[in-house]
């Protein structure tokens, strides 16, 4: 009896060790195949890897990707010759790029994790440049354009407008003067005729002073801040208009929050803004009213004029702030408009750190909001 049951435990542990054998045999084929497979699949990777560098190193604008702590983890060709190393990953940034614009962007984009786009300046060019956060671990993708050529034929174009503009602005009054002196001189028949030059002399005149509003606003990069009250300067524009108004027999509607009504800005370049906007919707207003309005929402002023005018086709809505852009051309001749006016207002909220939209359609009138930031002393 006792053999028996050796025996069978001799051949359960034959088969144990059998199966135990087999399953290390499958276990090592296993093992030779992950391997391969970890081989074939790093080779792929290492391949992928080469393949991006070259695609990112045939851009012809520098990519950089920087991590959280500041070190270069990638920098393609163009992003090494802007830092003037060769290799330059593994390094803080801070060791090649030193401009203060740059050092900001970056160090906003690991606070914030938003992305945006600004221009700034590199090894003396300026990049139109976006900086992106990746994924979770505080990484940071830049990229930039070139833009320092454009830069330089933008300054030479407002350059060259600019002196022209100053240069016509002198014979121009001198025209305008010899043509009033000639006016009180000759006969009424004639007059006819001077009229006509005297009025597009003004024409000329507007548009000269328009450019060079419009030139003096592009150069300026930082605004005087002062706290500005906004119902008073309407009421003074108002004031201004209030002869118009009335000979067009226009129903004036003004509600202004009184309680917020300051911001922090230029007084003139922001009464600036408001005549422009109360003349254009004069200027196409015929009949009806014309209404003024404010509100606070969050942190912002808001602001409306709305009229009962003659509207700006849907069409023309994309172009409005273009400059020299002019919906109805003849009536614009008419009654004196420079199509530079909505341009002026534009660049004054945008200093201003505001925001401006247009609401119209034809023959229904037209409603400007702007959105500017309130003052801590209406808040």
């Amino acid at each position: 009896m006792s053999q028996i049951i050796l025996l069978l435990l001799l051949t359960a542990a034959v088969l144990i060790a059998i199966s135990f054998h087999l399953r290390v045999r499958r276990l090592i084929r296993s093992s030779e195949n992950l391997s391969i497979r970890y081989t074939s699949l790093s080779e792929t990777g290492e391949a992928l890897k080469i393949r991006m560098e070259q695609i990112m190193n045939s851009f012809p604008s520098p990519v950089l990707l920087i991590d959280r702590d500041g070190i270069i983890s990638f920098a393609n060709a163009e992003a090494k010759k802007l830092a003037g190393a060769g290799e330059i990953e593994g390094n803080n940034y801070l060791k090649f790029f030193k401009e203060p614009d740059f050092i900001n962007s970056v160090q906003e984009v690991h606070k914030n994790a938003l992305p945006f786009e600004r221009e700034v300046s590199l090894s003396g060019r300026t990049f139109l440049t976006r900086f992106c956060p990746l994924g979770e671990e505080g990484d940071v993708l830049i990229s930039g354009r070139d833009v320092t050529a454009e830069k330089e034929l933008e300054r030479i174009k407002q350059e060259l407008v600019t002196n022209m503009s100053h240069e016509l602005k002198t014979p121009l009054t001198a025209i305008k003067g010899y043509v009033e002196t000639l006016y009180d001189e000759i006969p009424t028949e004639p007059q006819r005729h001077l009229d006509i030059i005297r009025k597009h002399t003004d024409r000329l005149i507007n548009i000269v002073n328009d450019i060079l509003s419009l030139s003096g606003l592009e150069e300026i990069k930082k605004i005087e801040i002062r706290l500005v009250d906004i119902k008073e300067i309407v009421d003074g524009v108002l004031k201004m208009f209030a002869g118009k108004i009335k000979d067009k027999n226009l129903t004036l509607e003004v509600a202004m929050d009184e309680e917020n009504r300051y911001v922090r800005g230029d007084r003139f370049k922001i009464e600036e803004m408001f005549i422009n906007l109360v003349d254009n919707a004069l200027r196409y207003t015929d009949k009806g009213s014309i209404a003024i309005k404010s509100h606070r929402k969050d942190s912002s002023l808001i602001i409306s004029i709305k009229d009962t005018g003659i509207g700006i086709p849907e069409r023309d809505l994309p172009r409005i702030f273009e400059r020299f852009y002019v919906v109805d051309k003849s009536r614009s001749k008419e009654t004196g408009g420079t199509g530079l006016g909505l341009s002026i207002v534009k660049h004054i909220v945008m200093l201003h750190k505001g925001e401006i939209d247009i609401k119209s359609s034809l023959s229904a009138g037209t409603e400007v909001l702007l959105t500017l930031p309130l003052s801590e002393v209406s808040s």
